[in-house]
């Protein structure tokens, strides 16, 4: 088992064929239990020779452990790996960039917005504007509400009440020194009820169907409880008030006929920019039928008409504004709305891509209110550069008249946790089936989801909940953490063992 120091170990698990015979693998069991102890027994304190442990000796002891790991079961099989427990936080891109500050050149931004969208029924000359923040704040979030909340999602609501809790504190200092009121600052959770509840979808004619949560009667109480509870902690803990909505008051927004109609007009290009596997615009409406509520899942069959109305008889001809999308059931045939009914807009569903573009545009409409978004590192990147800011430069530049010129989003990224090969901590309803088997072997299966990390401490969640917020409040204080990934292991050091890493 030894290899020369300074090379990487070459060997291998000789026990994970599961096709081994059973004796063999107790054979096998047994034989790697005898090479530990083996290596082990210079440690014993009744050994004539007992030492401190040479650098290749102590690699052959945690060779060797590696190989015993995977013998001790053929039905939860683990494998060991080490750590020395530094933590780096080397700086690059954002880290360095936003090394010792986030919320200032945010404000900044926030400052700049304003003074850029002066309306001519404000009464503030944009001379004279002095920078005082005055519309309200609002950090938003979202989740689906499909499972309870796990440690990446807990992230992102701490994220939201830490950067809004620190928004505030900068800017009632700023109002203690100028005399001058400032903002409101509130936190807002969007509730994706439209999201698919599983084992309700179906495909007919190879085209997929589902049947959102808001449409199966009791599917949302199952674990909005667990929701609601975090966010009242958070609020109590941060001192920032916040709301919630769903998608009904999503296509609520004033703003929407405008740009679901565009949404019609562009379709074509907005199909190959959202969804280039299908080439389609994903909005979805469910079947009116009370017991079908099926709803087309890609909008392949979706049709697009313009029609007149009494309201534009007197518009010129090329100036068209409202649309009909027509749905298709398989089971009941078509349904359709219309742009420029707002009632029956709330019938809207869309898929995440849709879903960000509209939520950016309405934000950017927005003269009233300023809208920071926090959402999961695996957002960020190609994802938003696809799908949300090529998209918005065509409709800011071609359909606002400057109203989207020259604001962006402001996005806030949450660490990704991620288990040991890099990839993030997901909701067991994306993972192959007995995914985290291991992390409930380890116990870290209280990070899954909020409702196991209360069973874990047996207590009503503020244990761990507490240990997770007063981690990401010190990110606010660092904030270079704020752009890296966190693993499961760590974060069960920090809220499981209440471990502090150097």
């Amino acid at each position: 088992m030894a290899y020369a120091p300074g090379t990487a170990w070459q060997g291998h698990y000789p026990h994970h064929d599961e096709h081994l015979p059973n004796a063999q693998s107790v054979s096998s069991r047994a034989g790697a239990v005898q090479e530990l102890f083996t290596l082990l027994s210079p440690l014993l304190p009744d050994q004539p020779f007992s030492r401190q442990l040479q650098a290749e000796e102590q690699r052959e002891i945690l060779s060797a452990i590696q190989n015993l790991v995977p013998t001790l079961s053929r039905d939860n099989r683990v494998y060991a790996t080490f750590h020395d427990g530094q933590v780096q936080d080397p700086l690059g891109g954002g880290s360095y960039a936003f090394e010792k500050d986030l919320v200032g050149p945010l404000l900044t931004a926030l400052k700049d917005d304003e003074i850029n969208s002066l309306t001519p029924e404000d009464s503030r000359d944009p001379a004279s504007f002095d920078g005082t923040i005055t519309r309200p704040i609002i950090v938003h979030a979202g989740a689906q509400p499909n499972n309870s909340p796990h440690v990446g999602t807990l992230i992102v609501f701490c994220y939201a009440f830490a950067v809004a809790r620190e928004i505030r504190g900068r800017l009632r200092t700023k109002e203690i020194r100028s005399g001058r009121k400032m903002a409101p600052v509130s936190v807002e959770i969007t509730f994706v009820d439209t999201a698919p509840v599983n084992g309700y979808d179906k495909k007919v004619d190879g085209v997929k169907y589902q049947t959102a949560y808001r449409d199966v009667n009791g599917a949302l109480a199952t674990h909005l409880p667990d929701y609601y509870q975090v966010l009242h902690f958070l609020s109590a803990w941060a001192d920032i008030p916040f709301i919630t909505s769903y998608q009904h008051q999503f296509f609520s927004d004033p703003y929407m006929p405008e740009l679901i109609r565009y949404f019609a007009e562009s379709r074509l290009t907005l199909g190959k920019q959202l969804s280039p596997k299908y080439g389609t615009v994903a909005l979805r409406a469910a079947c009116p039928v009370p017991d079908c509520r099926l709803a087309e899942k890609h909008g392949v069959n979706n049709q697009y008409r313009p029609f007149v109305t009494h309201a534009n008889l007197d518009m010129e001809s090329d100036g068209v504004t409202d649309w009909t999308i027509t749905f298709h059931c398989p089971m009941h045939g078509p349904h359709f709305i219309s742009t420029s009914d707002p009632k029956e807009l709330t019938r809207l569903e869309a898929n995440a891509p849709a879903r960000n573009l509209l939520r950016s545009m309405s934000q950017l409409l927005d003269t009233k209110r300023h809208h920071v978004r926090v959402t999961g590192a695996d957002y960020a990147g190609m994802y938003q550069e696809t799908f949300l800011y090529r998209p918005l430069v065509d409709w800011a530049y071609k359909s606002t008249g400057g109203r989207g010129i020259p604001r962006t989003p402001h996005i806030l990224y949450s660490p990704l946790v991620v288990d040991w090969s890099g990839a993030k901590l997901s909701k067991s309803l994306y993972v192959r089936k007995d995914g985290y088997q291991a992390m409930k072997l380890l116990e870290t299966d209280a990070l899954c989801s909020y409702a196991q990390m209360k069973e874990y401490f047996g207590d009503n969640g503020t244990l761990g909940l507490g240990r997770l917020w007063k981690e990401v409040t010190e990110w606010m204080d660092d904030p270079k953490k704020l752009f890296r990934a966190f693993s499961v292991e760590y974060l069960r050091g920090i809220i499981l063992d209440g471990r502090r890493w150097n």
